[in-house]
């Protein structure tokens, strides 16, 4: 019963978050009216994961864009496996040559949640983590234009994470072991996006 509790309390905060992360996008309107570029993209890597992506990309002015992407994940397998997880990402990008072309760089900040359990990865085969995080960083990227409304981003994000979580050893009696912060400097994200681009 405890455990359906935390769930709910962890969906509900992703949906709030993708909630208002929406209005944000809606309140935009004007500028993309103004700028006359609005791009959608999804991360194909992230995608081949199963942790399906979508993100848009206003155009303020020749060299300055703002990106919003968010990914979310409520995969759950059988025999308790789970690989839920979400995250908003804001991103400010400066374009060296002009919105939409050739290289650029940005300044991020990110949050997110996970609920991890039985998986063969991060210690968690009979283990359960769940917890969120915060951090911000730079990302380095290259725009390829493959037609006049499609293209491909790379990018690749580095910075600082925070992530607090609660670790549960899982079974029979499963319990509360640990409450832990972690702190992490190094790569965040890596992006391989299919763009569409609306003129």
């Amino acid at each position: 019963m405890f455990r359906r509790i935390v769930d709910l309390r962890v969906c509900d905060s992703s949906v709030f978050i993708l909630k208002y992360c929406f209005i944000f996008i809606l309140q935009l309107i004007p500028f993309q009216l103004k700028a006359q570029y609005v791009v959608l993209k999804s991360n194909l890597l992230y995608d081949a994961l199963f942790i399906p992506s979508l993100g848009t990309e206003v155009r303020l002015d020749s060299t300055f864009t703002l990106n919003i992407s968010s990914t979310y994940c409520p995969i759950s397998y059988n025999d308790n496996r789970k690989w839920k997880n979400w995250s908003v990402l804001y991103e400010a990008r400066h374009w060296f040559r002009k919105s939409f072309n050739g290289p650029y760089i940005g300044v991020f900040g990110i949050h997110g949640g996970f609920n991890l359990s039985r998986l063969p990865i991060f210690h968690l085969s009979h283990h359960r983590a769940e917890g969120n995080f915060n951090g911000a960083g730079l990302t380095f990227g290259w725009h390829k234009i493959l037609s006049p409304h499609w293209g491909i981003d790379t990018s690749l994000s580095v910075g600082y994470l925070h992530l607090r979580y609660r670790h549960y050893r899982e079974g029979t009696y499963g319990y509360l072991e640990y409450t832990k912060g972690r702190n992490y400097v190094g790569p965040v994200s890596l992006s391989v996006s299919l763009v569409y681009i609306i003129r």
